[in-house]
């Protein structure tokens, strides 16, 4: 489900908020507090973003185990076997994960995929424009980029080949992506605190350089990117 065109009056603000997001992040930092504040600054703006675009649902609806069966069934139609294991629901995990069925002698090989169950970008025009588009340091740097625009580009495009799979996506997962600035600050002693105040305006970064200078260019990702697709 794709969302319809903003009027001009929600785009014209929209645009001013993506500069004002990309003021904050290029903004230079020397310390963590000077880090924290600038996160703050990010998420406010964020947050502003986040209520102007369109609300739009990345998943069928329904529960994630509901949709097991279904990619199941797909995986093994196109080649991909599993030995003694399945796909179950663990949630004080948070999510889905692997449970054994049967012995798993040491060695042995529990699941293989063909390649023609890779997802990648290939060569094909729709992800080529999008290349040509991105910054070829960025790419080299941070590939996975393209790989997150391309996950964007399949999950919307009608009748696409890898609905079963993508249908088994989360809408939501446990990174400080998803942490409130409150939450930021509980890793304030730890290890941590650095590399997730940096995840989180990296990703908000990437996300305002995509949608000002890219997305209205790339039809495929004209009326479906938004912040919350993206992260």
């Amino acid at each position: 489900m794709t969302n319809k065109a903003l009027s001009k009056g929600k785009a014209k603000e929209l645009n001013g908020l993506v500069e004002e997001l990309l003021q904050h992040g290029f903004r230079d930092t020397n310390t963590n507090d000077e880090l924290l504040a600038q996160h703050r600054d990010m998420c406010s703006v964020l947050d502003r973003i986040r209520r102007v675009e369109p609300k739009i649902r990345t998943t069928n609806g329904r529960p994630r185990m509901e949709n097991v069966d279904h990619f199941t069934r797909w995986a093994s139609e196109h080649g991909c076997t599993l030995e003694n294991v399945r796909i179950a629901e663990h949630t004080e995990y948070g999510g889905l994960g692997l449970e054994s069925t049967g012995p798993v002698p040491a060695g042995q090989s529990i699941i293989t995929v063909p390649r023609s169950l890779f997802f990648y970008v290939t060569n094909e025009p729709r992800y080529r424009k999008l290349l040509e588009l991105m910054p070829g340091a960025m790419m080299r740097e941070q590939g996975n980029i393209m790989l997150a625009l391309a996950l964007i580009m399949e999950r919307f495009r009608p009748r696409s080949a890898w609905k079963p799979y993508l249908d088994l996506l989360p809408d939501r997962y446990t990174t400080p992506l998803y942490y409130t600035a409150d939450d930021m600050v509980e890793l304030a002693d730890t290890e941590a605190f650095p590399a997730a105040l940096k995840l989180c305006k990296h990703i908000a970064r990437q996300y305002g350089f995509i949608r000002k200078y890219v997305q209205d260019k790339v039809d495929d990702l004209r009326d479906c990117f938004t912040y919350d697709v993206f992260r």
